[in-house]
């Protein structure tokens, strides 16, 4: 009698579990401060990269190897969508370009004049000595919004606990979490898990039996904020705006040219019988 009331509140349990009751709670993806370290494997070759990712509510770091980019560190504001790539070794000048200035006009000779035997000596003149133009240790590339990494909670976060289903607890770098996976499957023949902490930092992805991501280490707590700027000395560089750049010199260097002009019309040939 005993073994059937144990079978039947096992059974009840798994029922009850099956049904979403008794089941952990989805995790809650507030924006949690933290530094995670781990290893991110490409789906397409398998290779394995080191990756360090730093978040500050909506700001976010990245220092990974990029198909791209190659080595990047990315810096990303999901509050102001403005994402860049810093490349410290960035060739740029370090001083404005000279531009070409009009011509001056021809100096003219002044007759030479007598200093009187004795005449004081004039006070020298110092010349202004022009400051030094600003060094350019690097460069941030400012990349579309599409290009730019998005946390690893984004999806599980837009996915929603009526769309997840727990399979278990897990443990990753030290961490405790429970596996989650979507109740439908996001491509036939596809399971995609991921071992994710109650406050929402993602530990383990895994799709199928391949592991995509997973965290060696996590300091969660405040980060600091120049993490996640643009360093001094650092330029600026918009590849569209240099592209709309380019477009308006070359309507200028068309309209000086005459380029951009209709075709002249043929005059008519005079008729040499007058």
């Amino acid at each position: 009698m005993r073994k059937f009331s144990f079978l039947a509140a096992a059974a009840a349990a798994a029922l009850l579990a099956g049904c979403g009751f008794g089941a952990p709670a989805y995790p809650q993806f507030s924006e949690t401060s933290y530094r995670i370290e781990g290893r991110t494997t490409s789906l397409d070759t398998g290779a394995t990269t080191q990756t360090v990712i730093y978040r500050d509510g909506p700001k976010m770091r990245v220092e990974a190897t990029l198909p791209t980019y190659g080595q990047a560190t990315i810096v990303f504001d999901e509050s102001t969508n403005a994402a860049y790539v810093l490349n410290p070794t960035g060739a740029v000048p370090t001083a404005p370009v000279p531009t070409a200035q009009p011509s001056a006009a021809p100096a003219t000779t002044a007759p030479p004049t007598t200093t009187p035997p004795n005449a004081g000596t004039p006070p020298a003149t110092t010349a202004a000595t022009p400051a030094p133009a600003p060094q350019v240790v690097g460069v941030a590339v400012r990349i579309q919004d599409a290009d730019a990494p998005q946390p690893l909670e984004t999806a599980w976060a837009a996915l929603g606990a009526e769309n997840a289903r727990s399979t278990g607890r897990c443990e990753v770098a030290g961490e405790d979490g429970h596996e989650w996976t979507p109740r439908e499957a996001p491509a036939p023949g596809v399971e995609r898990t991921a071992c994710i902490t109650d406050d929402g930092v993602v530990l383990r992805v895994r799709e199928n039996e391949r592991v995509l991501w997973e965290a060696t280490s996590l300091q969660r707590g405040a980060q600091d904020v120049a993490l996640f700027g643009v360093p001094p000395g650092y330029q600026l560089i918009d590849p569209q705006a240099v592209a709309e750049q380019v477009g308006e010199n070359l309507q200028q260097l068309d309209s000086v040219t005459g380029a951009t002009n209709a075709p002249a019309t043929p005059q008519p040939t005079p008729d040499p019988r007058g």
